[in-house]
């Protein structure tokens, strides 16, 4: 939708006019036009930003009409609206994420929809409406367009570009951290993958747990394994140790919170097993306390934690340290882990080969 607004394409008939227009003695025709357009216009105008008429008229009134507002780029007879502006944009090096276009009409609904901000006068048709991300207080002929482009400079103002850019670095520093797993912790998500297919194949079940978002991740890796990734199968044993709430309150009320999963952990596992616990930081106390239960029962630990390891390294046979600091970075390289594994585990499980392994 809104991104950093370039050029400003109007319509003129029901945009700049009302829609309407009076004949002449002469046969003439004479439209309305509104004079905070006029300054508006100027305005913007005289900020550099490139402003371009784009109707399906010809004609003496439209080159009047642009010649009276100043507006040398005019686009005549468009009658297939955005392939005019899809012209005007590759014409000028703008994506239509660009482009700002102001239209009241059927064929204007198109154009609307596509540019980065479409915007409709009050009184245009339903379909241009619809179409518009924005349909403006005023009509046509009555001020529509010096409010779009009040709008136009209040969306500026409000930080679009700059919000964009806070995205940009945010999905960079994503994008960083992905290749970073890419480079270094290939060796340790097979190593992950084994340990699953082993404890599934040998009879033996999954344990999940963590706090919070690692909670969330802990129900859907199990999620994927009792129900489906990918393919139909067979429902694989999974439990995530995070959903039960007379448990989980119970054992934090009577005991300790830290113990909520380590009691459980003995209540369930047994050698064979794997406790998966899950900590961005990887001193969660109660995750730590229930990695350590599992191992004194004989079951293989697994921990997914950040760059540092925090105090998994201690508890677990298998650590993958996802190789970013902050703790959403650690969470998206965690479901990309989750899912590479899930993948795996169940073309293996299904097909019965490990190729590779």
């Amino acid at each position: 939708m809104v991104s950093t607004i370039k050029m400003l394409a109007l319509d003129i008939d029901g945009v700049l006019t009302d829609g309407q227009f009076t004949l002449s003695a002469s046969g003439e025709e004479v439209k309305r036009l509104d004079f905070h357009d006029l300054d508006a216009l100027t305005a913007v105008k005289r900020s550099g930003m490139p402003v371009v008429f784009v109707t399906g008229e010809n004609g003496p009134l439209v080159n009047a009409i642009a010649q009276r507002f100043g507006v040398e780029m005019v686009t005549t007879g468009a009658k297939d609206k955005l392939a005019a502006i899809n012209q005007i944009a590759h014409d000028h090096r703008l994506d239509l994420s660009e482009i700002c276009y102001v239209g009241d009409s059927d064929r204007d609904a198109p154009a609307l929809r596509a540019v980065g901000l479409g915007l409709a006068p009050a009184n245009a048709t339903p379909a241009a409406r619809a179409a518009a991300h924005r349909v403006l207080r005023r009509r046509g002929g009555s001020g529509a367009v010096a409010e779009a482009i009040e709008l136009m400079e209040r969306l500026s103002s409000n930080g679009i570009a700059e919000t964009i850019a806070v995205f940009e670095r945010i999905v960079q520093d994503s994008i960083n951290a992905h290749h970073r797993l890419l480079d270094q912790s290939l060796p340790t998500l097979v190593q992950v993958a084994q340990a699953f297919i082993y404890v599934l194949q040998s009879g033996g079940k999954l344990l999940f747990f963590g706090n919070g978002g690692s909670a969330a991740d802990a129900q859907h890796v199990a999620g994927e394994l009792v129900g489906r990734f990918l393919r139909e199968s067979e429902p694989w044993p999974a439990i995530a140790l995070t959903t039960d709430t007379s448990i989980l309150t119970a054992v934090g009320n009577d005991w300790t919170f830290d113990d909520v999963f380590a009691r459980q952990i003995r209540a369930l596992a047994k050698p064979g097993d794997a406790a998966i616990g899950i900590s961005t930081s990887g001193r969660s106390p109660n995750v730590l306390r229930g990695l350590r239960a599992a191992r004194d029962l004989g079951a293989f630990t697994i921990g997914f934690t950040g760059v540092n390891g925090g105090l998994m390294t201690e508890e677990c046979d298998i650590v993958f340290c996802a190789p970013a600091n902050e703790t959403p970075r650690i969470q998206e390289l965690h479901l990309l882990a989750w899912h590479s594994v899930c993948e795996i585990v169940e073309n293996v499980m299904i097909d019965g080969n490990q190729p590779g392994f």
